[in-house]
């Protein structure tokens, strides 16, 4: 497994096509991998793209797993800490999985803007992706999304400017 110290990256998953889909964002501090390690696979279906220059630190699961003789409590803390992430993370590709099993683009659009609307606690929200990174995280067509997110706007129901998005439906009754 590893941990991001500094810099940005992306987690990949790619298809045998070559097609990409974000599962998410590592900041400094985050770790990746660890779910695949613990399950003792050697090759992982994931790929971590540096977007800016990163400085990654490795570590052996089954060291951190497997309790010291001595079963030392920050050794049993540091197996809680692991399992609180990685339920965590279970917890956020479930959320990703509420939005790409709606059928069409704008309700994905929709669910996605209510978990950022519901995560922010405001009708105004910053989405933490590009257009190109929102539609792989959606698992959309660019194009097609940004049609609808044009049509979304001229129908009132959102406004925004860059990743800066603003829900204005509540207005509407």
């Amino acid at each position: 497994m590893g941990i991001l110290i500094s810099g940005k990256a992306q987690l990949i998953k790619e298809n045998m096509l070559g097609d990409s889909m974000i599962i998410g964002t590592l900041e400094a501090g985050d770790m990746f991998g660890e779910t695949y390690a613990c399950m003792g696979i050697s090759k992982v279906p994931i790929s971590v793209i540096a977007l800016d220059k990163c400085e990654v630190l490795l570590l052996d699961i089954r060291r951190i797993v497997h309790t010291c003789k001595n079963a030392c409590a920050f050794h049993q803390q540091l197996i809680s800490n692991l399992l609180q992430i990685i339920a965590q993370k279970n917890a956020v590709l479930n959320q990703k999985m509420s939005y790409i099993t709606h059928k069409t683009i704008r309700n994905r659009l929709e669910a996605y803007f209510y978990g950022m609307m519901e995560q922010s606690g405001s009708y105004e929200f910053t989405v933490p992706f590009n257009r190109v990174e929102l539609s792989d995280y959606l698992c959309i067509d660019r194009s097609a999304m940004c049609r609808k997110l044009s049509n979304m706007k001229k129908e009132g129901i959102i406004n925004y400017n860059g990743n800066k998005f603003i829900w204005l439906a509540k207005q509407l009754g």
